[in-house]
């Protein structure tokens, strides 16, 4: 990916609300959530991802390839046992869809940023107790 491409994604992904419709959450990249760190706490983690597995590498896929993509993602997810919430990130550009993402609780960026990689993601958001979430890059030396 070249650095306009970069920068142009940067900007779609920092256009994103992340939202968690059973938890009435809404994350912005860049922002602190203190209702977020009352779901992490009530949990007893401190870590957090937010991962779709929807639109690989930004190329558009229909609806369909979505969901069977976001479902494979969630029982990867439960095969680990990690407590997940479904989402969708809402862009608020114009030219971006929904799309199905998972709030994850309990798992570190390292680990985030390689399951980002699994399903072929550009990027995921994460965050920690009591920090603004961040944008992390899955491509290694981007």
């Amino acid at each position: 990916m070249d650095a306009a491409e970069r920068q142009r994604l940067d900007a779609a992904y920092r256009a994103t609300r992340y939202v968690v419709p059973a938890l009435r959450l809404g994350l912005r990249i860049g922002r602190h959530h203190s209702d977020l760190d009352a779901v992490l706490l009530q949990y007893g983690v401190v870590a957090w991802a937010f991962v779709s597995a929807a639109n690989p590498r930004s190329v558009a896929l229909c609806e369909h390839e979505n969901r069977a993509r976001h479902q494979n993602l969630l029982d990867a997810l439960r095969w680990c046992s990690l407590v997940c919430f479904e989402g969708a990130g809402e862009p608020l550009l114009p030219g971006w869809a929904p799309e199905p993402s998972v709030l994850v609780l309990g798992l570190s960026q390292a680990d985030a940023v390689r399951l980002g990689c699994e399903f072929d993601q550009h990027a995921v958001v994460c965050g920690v107790l009591s920090s603004p979430a961040v944008l992390c890059w899955c491509d290694a030396g981007v």
